[in-house]
């Protein structure tokens, strides 16, 4: 079965795992989300981002890099909006972005990002057809 809850992830250059571990943790216990049931999503651009990784296995879940393209085409959903992100990547939030494209096309934000001077986590949830 696949994974009904992503977390989309925004991170500065070099960002460590464990900033990464303890962002998703707390998401994760703010909205009681099993980590067994959920995946990473992030940026395209940051696949070769050492933390990420390291992140995914420390936390044993898979990570997905998805396009921006992908992140643009599911940015009106989006609860937050940064203007700076808006100008670099033609999104508001990369987290949130990231979430919805993880999670599917008929999914939904369950929480907006949260962010820290190195990161930014959002949830997103997998729409059933007929009941988003």
């Amino acid at each position: 079965m696949k994974a009904p809850y992503a977390f989309g992830l925004g991170a500065r250059r070099g960002v460590a795992a464990q900033d990464i571990v303890e962002l998703v943790r707390r998401v994760a216990r703010t909205h009681e989300v099993d980590l067994r049931e959920a995946k990473l999503c992030a940026l395209e651009s940051k696949a070769e981002e050492a933390g990420l990784h390291e992140a995914a296995r420390e936390l044993g879940l898979e990570l997905v890099f998805l396009p921006l393209a992908a992140l643009r085409a599911r940015k009106a959903p989006a609860a937050t909006h940064s203007p700076r992100v808006q100008a670099l990547f033609g999104v508001g939030s990369v987290a949130e972005a990231a979430a919805l494209v993880g999670a599917g096309p008929i999914s939904r934000l369950v929480a907006p990002r949260v962010t820290t001077p190195v990161a930014a986590c959002a949830l997103a949830k997998r729409g059933e057809e007929g009941n988003p």
